[in-house]
C-alpha cells in the first residue's frame, strides 16, 4: 500500500504506471480495491475498466467502460444524455473536437442520426480514435483537472483492440497527472511494462508466518483450532482467496462455531473434510444457499463483476422476479455471505 501510495503522490509531477502481478486468488484485486477506496476518500476521481473471461468475445469492453466513467455516462442514461455528456465534456476542452464527435458516439453506441459518422475505412477509423484520446490526454485542461486514478483490471483477459488502446494511453501517461493501476497474471507480457515511469509491484503467496498470523486473528487461541493453521496452510498453499474460502466454509457448515476471533472447533481437525480446490470451496458454499439467493447470484455473475442494483433489477424482471423488499434482503444475505460487496452507493447503489 506504502508503494502505491508515493506513486500517487509522483503522479502529481507527471503521470505513473504502477502493474501489479500474482497468481489467481493472491490478492491483486483486493490490494487494488482497498487503495482506490482510499483515493475515493481523498477526493481522487476513479476511473475503471474491468477485463472478463470471456472479454475476447466482446471487443473493447474494458476501454468502454472506461470512456464511459470519463465522459460520466451512468447506466441508466438515454443516448442524447450520453452524446450531451460527451460533447459538454470534449467542446469543454476544444472545440476541434466537433468534427470527431460522431466517431466518439458510434464508439460508446449512441450514434446521432442526424450527424452520422463518415464512412471511411476501419483502420482510418481507429487511428482517428487512438488520435482522439492522446490529445486528450495531452490536452492542459485534462492534466488540470488535478490527479486522476485509472484502474484496469485482469489485463490478461484483454482484448487485442483494447490492448492497444491502453498501449495509447500508456504513451501518453507523462503529459498527465495521472496514476494508472493495472493488475494481470504473471503471463501477461507488454510493452508497457519497459517504460521508465512504469513500476512492477509483484504480489507472492503468504508466508508460513503470515498465515498463521491471519488465522490466528481469525480463530483466536482456542485449543480445539490450535491444529487448524498447519492443515489449511498445507492444503491452500498460501492463496489468500482460498483460505478465506474455506474458512468461510467452516463457519457456514457449522464446523467453526463463535465469532471472529474466538472460534472453536466442533468436529476433530482430522474428521474435517476441506475441499482440495477453491472451485469446490465455492460450490459448495453456493450448495447451502437458499433458491432464490442462487438464482440472484447467478445472474449477477453473468451482468460482470461489477454492477448497478438497477441493471440487476431490470434483468431479474425479465428472469426471476422479485419485488423490492425480497431483493433486498437476498442481497443483504449475499454481502453478508460475502459472495458480494458493496462497491458504490452514489450515484447508484453498485455491488462487486
Amino acid at each position: 500500500m506504502a508503494i502505491l501510495e508515493a506513486a500517487l503522490e509522483r503522479a502529481r509531477g507527471g503521470g505513473q504506471v504502477v502493474g501489479v502481478m500474482a497468481d489467481a486468488g493472491t490478492g491483486k484485486s483486493r490490494l487494488c480495491a482497498e487503495f482506490i477506496d482510499r483515493c475515493k476518500a481523498q477526493g481522487f476521481a476513479v476511473l475503471e475498466g474491468h477485463g472478463v473471461a470471456h472479454g475476447n468475445a466482446i471487443p473493447m469492453l474494458p476501454m468502454l467502460e472506461l470512456w464511459r466513467a470519463y465522459y460520466g455516462i451512468a447506466d441508466g442514461d438515454s443516448p442524447e444524455t450520453a452524446r450531451t455528456k460527451i460533447s459538454e465534456r470534449l467542446l469543454g476542452m476544444s472545440a476541434s473536437y466537433r468534427e470527431d464527435l460522431p466517431f466518439i458516439f458510434d464508439l460508446l453506441d449512441v450514434p446521432d442520426a442526424a450527424n452520422p459518422a463518415p464512412a471511411i475505412e476501419p483502420e482510418q477509423r481507429q487511428k482517428r480514435l487512438h488520435n482522439v484520446v492522446r490529445r486528450v490526454m495531452h490536452d492542459p485542461a485534462h492534466s488540470g483537472a488535478g490527479t486522476r486514478v485509472l484502474l484496469l483490471e485482469d489485463l490478461h483477459w484483454f482484448d487485442g483492440a483494447s490492448d492497444s488502446f491502453l498501449e495509447t494511453i500508456v504513451e501518453s501517461m507523462p503529459a498527465t497527472h495521472d496514476l494508472l493501476l493495472a493488475n494481470f497474471r504473471p503471463e501477461y507480457q507488454a510493452r508497457l511494462m519497459q517504460r521508465s515511469f512504469y513500476q512492477h509491484l509483484p504480489l507472492q503467496p503468504l508466508s508460513a508466518t503470515a498465515i498463521h498470523d491471519l488465522l490466528d486473528d481469525h480463530l483466536g487461541q482456542d485449543a480445539s483450532v490450535a491444529a487448524l493453521p498447519d492443515m489449511i496452510r498445507d492444503r491452500t498453499k498460501g492463496n489468500l482467496f482460498f483460505i478465506e474460502e474455506v474458512l468461510q466454509s467452516l463457519i457456514e457448515s457449522g464446523h467453526l462455531s463463535g465469532v471472529r476471533g474466538a472460534y472453536r472447533l466442533t468436529a476433530p481437525v482430522a474428521a474435517l473434510d476441506v475441499p482440495a480446490s477453491v472451485q469446490a470451496v465455492l460450490a459448495s458454499r453456493i450448495d447451502r444457499l437458499g433458491e432464490r439467493e442462487k438464482q440472484v447470484l447467478q445472474t449477477a455473475s453473468v451482468i460482470g463483476k461489477q454492477f448497478s442494483e438497477t441493471l440487476l433489477r431490470t434483468v431479474l424482471a425479465a428472469t426471476t422476479p422479485l419485488d423490492d423488499a425480497s431483493l433486498e434482503q437476498v442481497l443483504a444475505t449475499l454481502v453478508a455471505a460475502e459472495f458480494l460487496y458493496e462497491a458504490a452507493v452514489k450515484p447508484l447503489v453498485e455491488y462487486s
